[in-house]
């Protein structure tokens, strides 16, 4: 049985008690956002004091820190599983990560309105965890694109841009569509398998779009 102190809230000092406290902020910034969450709300989801929080962490700002990491390292583990060694333009491969993307909402509500709360303000120590997140994911998002035979350099430098925008909104896209239908989210009501087929015809209309020559192409 857990020990608790005299007003029944658990001690500050166990070994797991870190890991507890992450899970309690998680909950409370998903639901009411960094402004207007206090150290207070997290020991009261957590069920301990707040001397217990301090003990651990040095404020709330550690806490989001350390809570958006906790996203971003659980979602570059799903997509990583889910993407496969295969040649540029495996469009059933970016469908599989999708797909795995969206199981991760399921099985994760509390990171996913967490993601959907923060992504857009994220400042600080947090931005710079987006910031990287975003890149890495940008950069592998290439392998989704068809190789392609461009002629000098002007057409190359066309084909860079568009290869760039198309990415970006590939990659934007999945991941904001699918926070934003997280419990509570914008998008919520919605059937899910329709939200999610929605999401899937819009990547392969990205992927097959950059196999339309540019104008320098032409």
């Amino acid at each position: 049985m857990m020990a608790t102190t005299k007003n029944g809230k658990q001690p500050a000092h166990r070994p797991s008690r870190r890991q507890h406290i992450i899970d309690a902020a998680v909950r409370v910034f998903g639901r009411n956002g960094f402004a207007e969450t206090s150290i207070q709300d997290i020991a009261d989801e957590a069920e301990v004091v707040p001397t217990a929080v301090y003990y651990h962490f040095d404020g709330k700002e550690e806490l989001l820190e350390l809570a958006m990491r906790r996203v971003f390292d659980q979602l570059n583990a799903v997509v990583e599983a889910a993407r496969p060694e295969s040649e540029p333009g495996d469009a059933e491969g970016l469908l599989r990560v999708i797909d795995a993307v969206w199981e991760w909402v399921e099985q994760n509500p509390d990171e996913a309105r967490l993601y959907q709360v923060q992504i857009a303000s994220a400042n600080g120590n947090v931005k710079v965890l987006r910031d990287e997140f975003e890149q890495r994911h940008i950069q592998r998002g290439y392998d989704y694109l068809p190789e392609g035979n461009t002629r000098g350099p002007r057409a190359a430098k066309a084909r860079h841009a568009a290869q760039a925008l198309a990415v970006r909104t590939l990659i934007s896209t999945t991941m904001l569509v699918t926070a934003l239908r997280a419990e509570g989210g914008p998008l919520s009501q919605l059937p899910p398998q329709a939200v999610l087929e929605a999401v899937r015809s819009l990547a392969l209309r990205i992927v097959a779009a950059d196999r339309k020559p540019t104008t320098a192409q032409r």
